[in-house]
């Protein structure tokens, strides 16, 4: 488009804040990923879908490489035996750039190759082999950090997450999809994008803040129709006065992985350049991150939502852990504490050799919150 920078040009390729805050994220969860499928699978896969040109303008390394650095640390640690990483580029320069770079990286368990193509032709080809593997596709971490919202469409997406223990990270540009919002020339990409026309409903929110969040919401909602079990979207801000620059959004089908990908944001968003969605303003989220043991705000919440359900503690996180920025530890402490002050029950499904109720909460523990309402 015209007025658009290529996406070889020097001016991408400095590293910012926000591309060390995705690094960071991608090298915490990817040393769980590999850990624990690693242990069950081998090989595991890892495509990067929009692999750029594998190192930036000060030398620091690209998605590639840091792919490459983490499968190899998990490698000799012993879980996974094997790793391969498929990385695809379309941009002629950057994958002439992202080949010599990776020709420099050997490891004996882990093999690298690039391919200059489209991510959405790619990615299909890679899972339709992947699919007739014998004894079934091996887990597949995807990424899709695509410069704009072009060429990543919902249909690419329905396939990969139908492969089973696939997932999925996408670079959601809604500051980008907002700005360009009714203008013809954008209207097939986004289509593309959703799978139809419902980003069309967002032409009616009036503000800026009204259209971004109705795109999100209208994707998630798509996403969790059939696609995947879980979308889980952050926010990145784009400076200090916290207009939202893009969102990631992790698609996946298990709810391990679900909560790890948050562990490694939220840790992420303590400076807040990355943020967990609510509908709550992020003046509140701010109060909940700062609050200590047992956590009120938390108490109070689950006490809202869950009066007169009865559910294990497991249900409690699976169920729960998208919609706010508490982690584990913090839902364990606040069921206890609430517990103590007969705010519920917590019935144990094991006992210590002494007979005793065990100490601590466990996943399989059944939670009853009282009907407050009635």
């Amino acid at each position: 488009m015209p007025g658009e920078l290529a996406d070889h040009d020097p001016l991408k390729w400095v590293y910012s804040e926000h591309a060390r805050a995705k690094h960071a994220i991608q090298h915490t969860y990817l040393g769980a990923w590999l850990a624990i499928l690693g242990g069950r699978f081998s090989p595991l896969i890892l495509f990067d879908g929009f692999a750029g040109r594998g190192r930036y303008e000060g030398g620091e390394d690209g998605s590639p490489l840091l792919f490459f650095k983490r499968a190899a640390e998990a490698v000799d640690r012993g879980r996974p035996k094997r790793v391969q990483i498929r990385c695809v580029e379309l941009d002629r320069y950057n994958y002439a750039d992202l080949e010599a770079a990776i020709a420099e990286l050997h490891h004996h368990g882990v093999t690298i190759a690039a391919r200059q193509g489209e991510f959405a032709e790619q990615a299909l080809a890679s899972a339709a082999r992947l699919r007739d593997r014998p004894g079934g596709p091996p887990p597949v971490f995807w990424t899709a950090d695509a410069y704009g919202f072009r060429g990543v469409p919902l249909a690419t997406i329905r396939e990969l997450m139908a492969l089973p223990r696939s997932e999925v990270l996408i670079t959601f540009m809604v500051r980008d999809m907002r700005r360009f919002l009714g203008e013809p020339n954008h209207a097939q990409p986004l289509s593309e994008f959703f799978g139809g026309d419902a980003w069309k409903e967002c032409l009616r929110c009036d503000r800026a803040d009204a259209r971004e969040r109705c795109l999100l919401l209208t994707y998630s909602k798509l996403i969790r129709s059939g696609i995947a079990r879980f979308a889980t979207p952050f926010r990145v801000f784009e400076d200090e006065r916290r207009q939202t620059l893009y969102y990631l959004a992790h698609l996946t089908n298990e709810p391990l992985g679900m909560r790890k990908m948050k562990e490694a944001m939220v840790k992420q968003a303590r400076d807040m350049t990355f943020w967990p969605v609510t509908v709550r303003p992020p003046d509140q989220l701010a109060l909940d991150i700062a609050e200590q043991k047992p956590y009120p705000s938390l108490r109070r919440h689950l006490a809202d939502t869950y009066h007169g359900q009865k559910m294990t503690f497991e249900d409690v996180l699976n169920t729960d852990y998208p919609e706010g920025p508490w982690l584990e530890p913090e839902y364990r402490a606040a069921l206890l504490d609430m517990t103590g002050r007969d705010e519920l029950v917590i019935g144990r499904t094991r006992s210590t050799p002494s007979g005793r109720p065990p100490r601590g909460l466990q996943d399989p523990d059944v939670v009853t919150f009282p009907n407050t309402r009635g």
